[in-house]
C-alpha cells in the first residue's frame, strides 16, 4: 500500500488545451479575386499550419463551413493572424464569420 507521506508529489498542471476554429464563408474561385485564391485555399491544412490536427470541410448552400482544431490557441492565432484576416477581408467582405473557442482534449476526440 502507499503511504500518501513518502510518495514524491508532482505539481498538478493545468491540462493542454486545443482550440476549436470555425469559419464559415462564401464559395469563391480563384478567377474572381487579385490573389488567385478559392475559399479552400484560405483554410488551413495539414502540413501547412503549425500544429493543426484536424479539419473538417461542409459545402452547404453555396457556402463552406470548415471546423479546424489547433493544438494550442497560440498555433490558431498564428495561421489566422492579421494578414490573414486582411485576404479574407478582400475575399469574402462581411460574408464570412469565424468563431475561436479553446476547448479541452476530452471535447476535441
Amino acid at each position: 500500500m502507499n503511504n500518501p507521506s513518502t510518495t514524491p508529489s508532482s505539481p498538478q498542471q493545468a491540462p493542454e488545451m486545443k482550440h476549436l476554429v470555425v469559419v464559415e464563408c462564401p464559395i469563391v474561385f480563384p478567377g474572381e479575386n487579385e490573389f488567385g485564391m478559392s475559399s479552400v485555399d484560405m483554410l488551413p491544412r495539414n502540413g501547412i499550419a503549425a500544429g493543426l490536427e484536424s479539419r473538417h470541410i461542409r459545402v452547404l448552400d453555396e457556402r463552406i463551413i470548415a471546423v479546424c482544431i489547433f493544438k494550442s490557441t497560440f498555433c490558431a492565432k498564428l495561421f489566422f493572424d492579421a494578414e490573414w484576416t486582411s485576404r479574407a477581408d478582400t475575399l469574402w467582405g462581411d460574408r464570412y464569420q469565424m468563431r475561436f473557442e479553446a476547448i479541452d482534449n476530452a471535447s476535441a476526440a
